[in-house]
Order: C-alpha cells, then structure tokens, then sequence
C-alpha cells in the first residue's frame, strides 16, 4: 500500500467518523446533558485533526481544530449545549465532509468561525505546528488535554515501525503530536536496531519507542491514534492499573516496573536489592540498564502513582478494513469458482470413479461454505444507515417548520452492502416526501386529536431471501380525490377509474405531483418515481398502504444478495431455467389430482388445498404441449402459492447471477443468467412477475385453455 493508498484509507476512515459525529450531535440535541455524547463529538474530531495533518491535510486538520476546541470547552463545563450548538456542529460535518471532497470551507467555514467566536469567551486555540512544541524528544513528558472530571488511566505503548514506514508517507511526528494531545506522555526511543553508519538508509526507520501515556480518554480513542498505521508496526498497548491492597491503592515497584517491561530478570532485580542505594541508582552502575529506561519507569511509575482509581483494561475487537473494490473482484472470483465447480460436478457425473466424485462433492461443499463465508462479509447491519436519516429528519423538521422524529426497528436486519449503497436515495425520497406531503403541521395535528410531533418510522425485517423496508408516518394519508383529479387532468386515468390501488400507484409516475407549487424539498414529481425505478433495478418490489387521517406505509421488498443464490433447475421445450430456490415449497408430479376449475383455469389439488396452475410455457411464450407428465413446482410469493408447470426438475444448484444487457432487460419474467457447467446459459426466472403476469391474465381473459 503507497502513500496514496493510506490517503484514500484516511478519507474513507474520516467520513465513517463524521457519519458517527451527525449522529452523536442529533442525539446530545434531545439529552444535552450527556456528557458521553460530548465526548464522543470530541473524539471524532480529535481523531480527524490528527490523521489529517499526519496524512498532509492542513485545511483539514486546522478547521477541525477550531472545532474541537469548540467542544473541549463544553466538555470542561465552560459552555452550555443548545440547539445553536449543535447547529454549528452539524454545519462543521458539512464543512468538513466538502473539503474531505477536495473542495473548500468557503463563506460557510468563516461562518461558522463567527459562530464559534460569538459564544461566550471562547477563543480559538491555534494548531501546534512544531512537534518539540509539544515537549518530547528522546526522554520527555508532555502536557495535552486540559484536566477533566474523573482520574487519568495510564497505558504502555511499545511501537516498533517498519523500516519502510516512511516510505508509505507516514509522519512519525504527527503521529506523536496526536498522541501528545490525548493527555501526559513519556517517549524513550530504542536504537537497538539502527545500523552502522556507513550502512544507514535514510529513507528507513530503525527506531522503536516505549511511550508512556496517562489519558482521561477510553482505550479505543488510544488505539485510534495508531488506525493508519497498525499494519505497517509492531504495536502493543497495555493498560496500568494499580492493585488494591487491604483498600488502599499501591503504586508498583521501580524493580517490577523493569521487569514487566523486559530489561530485566526477576533474578537480576533480587541481587540489585541487596544494594544499600536507591534502585534506579544501583540498576545503572550495574551497567545492565540504560539510563533512559530507568528514567522511563520512574516516569511510569509516577503516573501510576497519580491514578486515584483502578485503570480498567479494554480489549478491542479487531477488525480488518478493506477496499470495497478488493471485496467484489473476490466476489466474482467465487462466482467463477462456483461455475469451475458446476463443471467438475457434471464431468464427475459421466465417470464411473467414485474417487472423482468423491473430490467433486468435497469441492462442491468447500466452494459453498467459501460461498457462504464471502457472501457473509459483504452483508452488513441496516443500523448504521438507518442511523444516517435522524439528521435528515431533523433537518426537514427546521426546513418544513414541522416538530418531526424518527422511530428505527430492525436494525439489526443486514443486507448485501452494495444494496444498501443503493437504497440511500430512494430512502432519502420516502422521507421527504412522508415530511412534506404526509405530516400535517403542527396546529392540524393538535385540532385532528394528534400529537404536535409527528413520527417517521423506518423498519426492516428479513422474509425468507428477501428483506422487508418498510417507511411509515402518523400523518394524513394519500388524498386519493386530489392524485385521482390530477392524474385526470393529466390524461393517466380515465374519468371512470375508481379503484383505489391504481389511483395509489399514480404517485409513482413520472413527473406526477400533487403540489400547487415546487418547494425545495418536493413537488417536481422525481420523487417516488425515483424510487420506483431504482428499486426495480434492485429486482425488488415497492407497494404502499394508506389510510385517510393516519398516515401511509411504503414497503420495499429486496433481494438478500445480487450475486449468487441456490437455484432450483428447471427444463422447459429443451432449455434450462433457474427459480431461486428459497421459493421453491415442493416438486409434485401432474397427474390425476389436477382438475378444472371450470373457467378454464387448472388447480392442483394438493393435500386438500388448491393450488393455482401457471404453464411456464404460456408464460414464457413458448406454446406447445407438454412431452409426458408434467412436473408441478409450488412456489410461494408473500403468501400467495402457485404451481408452475415444466417439462422436467433437473435439480438444486448454486448460480452466479449475471446481469442483462439490451432488449432482454425488458422482459420482466427474467431477472437474470447464470452460466452453467457444460458452459450453456440458463435464464433466471423472476417468480413475483410471474405471478403477477398470470394474475392478468386471468382477470383480462374469460377462459384459458387447461393443463390437464
């Protein structure tokens, strides 16, 4: 990884954090006293400062400082949290996700100085630009943060670059100036593995530090310091905390203090005690300690000593970021593996070895377990996206002059991340449209019984392969006279047209709106058509409910993956189709339980319940009879059963989704193709269209011809 790499990692690490800031800063708005919430604001900040100037990014780093020093002076008591601050807070998030953009703070940047200027007494504290400013060289102590409420925690750090680090563009000084930030530390390098001269690269570290830090920051904010360059060193970072003893707090000996840090024996401290001096003394003259390690752990030693309370030890979990690109080119890689896996699979069948089959069938379950693990990683919490539109609401709230809230379920619920990547903006517009055409204003509220606040509820639960969104309000509902007289006057309907699913579903259409006049929020009617076609792109499905006086629901109904599934292989007039199979109930034989309904249409009988038929030729325009007995496959639809006819159930497979192109995509009985093991293609069937089809054309025409 070049330095150009580390750059783009600290871009993407920085706009994870502001995401995290926005939601901090919208939640301190309702509990302003939560002095966690003020932290939190605080570290983000903390964080982005110091990987922006270790990475070259001044603008950055120096914005964010001034901002910082904002909330340092709410977390020392010396300024109130009210709206206008958190105002400046979420304007900041702005600033800095525009200059993250490579663009700049402008005219709002210095406004929101003028803000900042314009609480109380507060003043700016400028950046420190030289890193001996901050007090450390080769042994030092330094003061960072101001003192706080509560007793420091004190930690070890033992950080061992590689020797190309610099190389990467990483700033050891910066590094060190962000870590002197967070509180007193102690430096003292180690030259054990620097060269002779003559052998000396100076484009190389050889150095190694042992930093001593007492911190009134969580061991999380520790780590983060070192986020950007973990991989590139050797990094430990142990938590000091001194033992109770007969309930007083005791300090740790200088000799145990050298012995945990590895400079010397258990046996050597014992002799050095018989000594009549000091034992930092003793241990020097020994010649078997360096004086910069004595006076490290007596500076170690000094800071344990000055923590009042346990220091409780944090383990973090570990976690690897990777590149979205890497993650998808081992996607496809698994979806050819499962491809060279089909192949095998089907060779396999024509050999009468049973060794070769034996290897095929392991194959097989490793490629699906490997299939199931790679799939796992890219699938991911709605939390932290549903978690993104409480500064959505809020900001529609003051744009709208409606009192709003948010209400989130299910956001444990995880989905493929490149799908919800794409539901951002049709998201984005369910909400704003529930703000600005759903809730009523306040007073209506309040004169319709209704509380003042009205209540945006985002949902999400997981039915079978696909999974459920679902966006509610508490407000009006759809006025189905006014999107039935405009959709009239626009030619969509006809004058007759009473039922109310239709009328409903005019709001999806283009450039359709109710509004007497565009806003900046609606009415150009790119709203819910935008969410319509972007769903279906998604192979999902929209469908809303409203009830006048109560609000109206929209729900999403989305694929789990895009990209391999377990399919069930079908043959039809000589060609194979795939229905995924988690819709697949069970495969029945056509025989003497299929009898006519009398309207033309064939229902199976299946263990006294009837079942619809559905003739895939029919539905897929193949026509003709069926060679033999025909093959039942009962599939299930949200609720709705249907048997699909076929000439023959080859049987279960995984297949690698592969997009259409051209005229094909328009066909909406087809979704997909996937390529199989004798190299043929096989068209992946969309089973709600299906469904759908069948259902109108039962409705349109007055007798069909029967399957038995």
């Amino acid at each position: 990884m070049n330095f150009e790499d580390n750059k783009a990692l600290f871009l993407e690490e920085a706009r994870d954090i502001l995401g995290k800031i926005e939601d901090s800063l919208v939640a301190l708005e309702k509990r302003p006293e939560d002095r966690n919430l003020v932290n939190e604001v605080f570290r983000g900040l903390h964080t982005i400062k110091g990987s922006g100037a270790m990475f070259g990014f001044k603008e950055i780093s120096d914005f964010t400082h001034r901002v910082e020093n904002l909330f340092d002076e709410i977390r020392q008591g010396r300024i109130a949290v009210d709206s206008a601050i958190v105002d400046i807070g979420l304007r900041s998030t702005d600033c800095i996700d525009r200059l993250l953009e490579g663009g700049g703070a402008g005219e709002e940047g210095e406004g929101i100085f003028r803000a900042i200027e314009g609480i109380g007494r507060f003043e700016s504290a400028p950046v420190p630009a030289d890193p001996k400013s901050q007090g450390y060289s080769s042994i030092a102590v330094s003061d960072g943060l101001p003192a706080e409420q509560g007793i420091p925690r004190v930690y070890r750090v033992s950080f061992r670059p590689q020797p190309q680090i610099l190389q990467r563009g990483v700033r050891i000084e910066s590094l060190f100036r962000e870590l002197a930030g967070l509180g007193h530390c102690h430096f003292v390098a180690t030259f054990d593995s620097l060269p002779p001269l003559e052998e000396l690269d100076p484009t190389s570290m050889h150095l190694a530090w042992t930093i001593t830090v007492s911190t009134r920051e969580s061991l999380a904010a520790l780590r983060s310091v070192f986020m950007f360059v973990e991989d590139y060193s050797e990094l430990s970072i142990v938590a000091l905390a001194p033992s109770e003893a007969g309930g007083e707090i005791t300090t740790p000996k200088l000799g145990e203090i050298l012995v945990d840090r590895g400079i010397l024996g258990a046996d050597d401290v014992e002799a050095l005690r018989r000594a009549q001096k000091p034992f930092g003394e003793v241990a020097i003259d020994s010649g078997k300690v360096a004086k910069a390690h004595v006076a490290a752990a007596l500076a170690e030693q000094a800071l344990v000593r000055g923590a009042n309370a346990e220091c409780e030890s944090r383990r973090e979990s570990s976690t690897v970021r990777v590149r979205k690109e890497k993650l998808d080119k081992l996607i496809d890689l698994v979806g050819e593996l499962v491809i060279l896996e089909a192949s095998l699979e089907q060779e396999a069948g024509k050999e009468a070895t049973g060794i070769f089959s034996a290897i095929s069938e392991n194959l097989g379950r490793l490629a699906s377990d490997l299939r199931d693990t790679v799939m796992s990683v890219r699938m991911v919490p709605l939390e932290e996206s549903f978690a993104s539109f409480k500064r959505l609401v809020r900001d529609l709230a003051q744009s709208t002059g409606k009192e709003l809230e948010l209400a989130i379920s299910g956001g444990g619920t995880e989905l493929d991340k490149n799908v919800i990547e794409l539901l951002k903006d049709p998201l984005v517009h369910i909400i704003r449209n529930s703000a600005d055409h759903g809730i009523e204003a306040p007073a209506e509220r309040e004169k319709a019984g209704k509380p003042r606040v009205g209540t945006v509820s985002i949902g999400a639960r997981q039915v079978g392969s696909r999974v459920e969104i679902t966006v509610a309000d508490d407000g009006a509902g759809l006025d189905l006279a006014k999107i039935r007289a405009r959709a009239v006057e626009r030619g969509l309907l006809e004058p007759g047209v009473v039922e109310e699913e239709r009328i409903r579903n005019m709001i999806f259409e283009p450039g359709f709106s109710t509004a007497e006049k565009a806003t900046g929020l609606s009415g150009r009617g790119v709203g819910m058509d935008v969410v319509k076609r972007n769903i279906e792109r998604l192979r999902g499905e929209v469908s809303l409910e409203s009830a006048s006086g109560k609000g109206m629901t929209v729900t999403l109904s989305i694929p789990l993956t895009l990209v391999i599934i377990e399919g069930l292989l079908v043959r039809i007039a000589g060609r194979d189709y795939v229905i995924t199979l988690s819709q697949v109930e069970e495969c029945v034989d056509l025989t003497g339980s299929v009898r006519d309904r009398g309207d033309g249409e064939s229902i199976a009988d299946l263990r006294g319940a009837s079942v619809p038929i559905l003739s895939l030729r029919d539905s897929l325009g193949i026509g003709g009879s069926f060679p033999g007995v025909p093959r039942l496959v009962v599939v299930n639809h949200e609720g709705v059963r249907v048997g699909l006819a076929v000439d023959a159930v080859i049987g279960k497979k995984q297949v690698v989704i592969k997009p259409l192109s051209g005229a094909v995509r328009r066909i909406k009985v087809i979704f997909g193709a996937t390529i199989l093991g004798d190299g043929s293609v096989a068209l992946l069937l969309d089973v709600a269209e299906i469904i759908k089809a069948g259902a109108g054309k039962r409705s349109s025409a007055p007798r069909k011809r029967s399957i038995a």
